[in-house]
């Protein structure tokens, strides 16, 4: 099951650094097997991920399940989407 929090914890000392992706209208990023969570950090996301799609909005935050299939997200919008993943 995926998990969709509201709000983001801050992180505290120690914790896993988080990488920066920043899309614009029409482009896709695949994310990494590697990588199961992801904040949106500004605009609008849209996740797919085992046929099934997810909406993200800032600054919600999502904990993917383990998956033997990549993650596919993109922006919804004309606004630039930011995330940051870990």
């Amino acid at each position: 099951m995926v998990q969709i929090y509201s709000k983001c914890a801050t992180p505290v000392s120690g914790a896993l650094e988080k990488d920066r992706i920043i899309l614009l209208k029409n482009e896709v990023y695949s994310l990494p097997q590697t990588h199961r969570e992801v904040q949106v950090v500004s605009g609008i996301a849209w996740i797919t991920v085992d046929k099934q799609d997810i909406i993200l909005h800032s600054p919600e935050t999502i904990s993917l399940p383990p998956s033997k299939n990549i993650a596919v997200i993109s922006a919804l919008n004309n606004m630039p989407l930011i995330l940051a993943v870990c």
